[in-house]
């Protein structure tokens, strides 16, 4: 099978989705983990397919230190918070739809993904199974 993993999140978040992207190319899968482009090197060291999602897990998780609870604050209204976090998660919701479909950005091997593994913060992950009509995995890893 063709597999894609969707992580958003920072390295503590990515680390457990590389053991199980490792475990399952073990048993002769594809593996391909779309996550921000800062992981690259340690998605790639262990031998998986990397694919850039975009967005920067360092901005996201500021922005949640600033904004603890469901509506954000009004220094973020003001400061435009909002409107850079909603391109950011524009540009994840494409990246991960693209890690779906696109060829390898490396050596341009086609992928299709035959399933999805995510964890719950990925957003796109049911949209992109429900597009594709394949089955979608949401993990937590805590």
């Amino acid at each position: 099978l063709n597999v894609v993993i969707h992580v958003v999140g920072s390295r503590g978040d990515v680390q457990p989705f590389i053991a199980l992207g490792t475990a399952l190319r073990r048993y002769g899968h594809r593996v391909r983990l779309a996550t921000h482009d800062t992981f690259a090197r340690f998605v790639t060291d262990p031998g998986l397919e990397f694919f850039p999602i975009g967005g920067d897990p360092a901005d996201l998780m500021s922005y949640m230190v600033r904004n603890p609870g469901l509506i954000p604050s009004m220094e973020s209204l003001k400061g435009g918070d909002v409107g850079k976090k909603r391109r950011m998660i524009r540009e994840m919701l494409h990246g991960c739809w693209r890690s779906c479909i696109d060829p390898d950005p490396i050596s341009n091997r086609p992928f299709v993904a035959d399933a999805i593994i995510a964890n719950p913060p990925s957003f796109a992950h049911v949209h992109c199974a429900q597009a594709l009509g394949i089955p979608a995995h949401i993990m937590f890893t805590m």
